[in-house]
């Protein structure tokens, strides 16, 4: 499906949308019968979309979108960013993005016959976002200061702080749903995300009928949450952002950040921290 979207050339996601589902139930055949390991479950379609996502915001804009390691934030010293711009200097654009929702497996055999409400797994995801790009927003002034340049700080109403600071953060969901409660939840956590983050884009699709549980029909979501209204708002801001210098990070912004990233380095992680969400 990947290469087929290649070949389109196209940045809108209304190209690629039907071509989606069509992988989507396949990769959901294979689970439900037990031909994707824990691995695939996890990381199958999230990897998936994230490139997908990619290659359409690239194809709309001409900008080169690439994954930063190690990018200093204003508590934590290390965050690792799977698509951003610009690829050297100080970061303007990031996304993240998350799947959700699974049909029942052969290892989850006390599920629900229909499958894993994806609503379930979805506030710990949004957060694990929400308080990245809070991170990264916040490090952005303590940049700006460290240049001797005014530096706005996050007073006053929250999510106008946020809309003033780079970097610009995406938010892109994928969710698998398996009633109208569970489509309610979802758009609802949706709309919390907005308050946090530049722009959410939510896909929802869910079983035809109980008796098809991996034959899938999509679900429409409010308009300034549809993917492909929120693409164009993100392609909007990546043509804006292509013309702007970049800004060279420099050692004497970092400050503390780059000496606990040091120390960091030389701690082995824990095996947790290598498991996917």
């Amino acid at each position: 499906m990947y290469r087929a979207a290649e070949a389109k050339r196209t940045g809108a996601w209304s190209d690629v949308e039907s071509d989606f589902m069509s992988a989507m139930e396949e990769f959901d055949r294979n689970v439900a019968a037990g031909r994707a390991d824990q691995g695939d479950r996890q990381n199958g379609k999230g990897d998936f979309l994230n490139d997908l996502i990619a290659l359409l915001l690239e194809r709309g804009t001409g900008v080169k979108l690439v994954p930063r390691k190690g990018m200093s934030g204003f508590v934590f010293p290390s965050h690792n960013l799977d698509v951003t711009y610009p690829d050297t200097g100080i970061i303007r654009f990031t996304l993240e993005v998350k799947a959700a929702g699974t049909p029942r497996h052969p290892r989850s055999l006390a599920q629900e016959a229909i499958g894993r409400p994806g609503s379930a797994d979805l506030p710990k995801r949004i957060k694990e976002a929400a308080f990245k790009t809070i991170d990264l927003k916040a490090a952005y002034g303590q940049m700006m200061s460290g240049r001797g340049l005014v530096a706005s700080a996050p007073t006053g109403n929250l999510t106008s702080w946020l809309r003033s600071v780079p970097p610009k953060s995406y938010l892109f969901m994928s969710v698998r749903v398996v009633g109208p409660a569970d489509f309610d939840a979802t758009v609802a956590l949706g709309e919390m995300a907005t308050q946090v983050m530049d722009g959410v884009g939510l896909f929802c699709f869910g079983p035809a009928s109980e008796s098809q549980p991996t034959s899938y029909k999509v679900l429409g979501v409010p308009r300034h949450l549809g993917f492909g209204q929120v693409l164009y708002r993100a392609c909007q801001d990546l043509v804006a952002l292509r013309d702007q210098p970049i800004t060279p990070i420099g050692a004497e912004a970092l400050g503390p950040a780059a000496e606990a990233q040091t120390a960091l380095s030389k701690v082995d992680p824990d095996p947790a921290d290598e498991r996917p969400d």
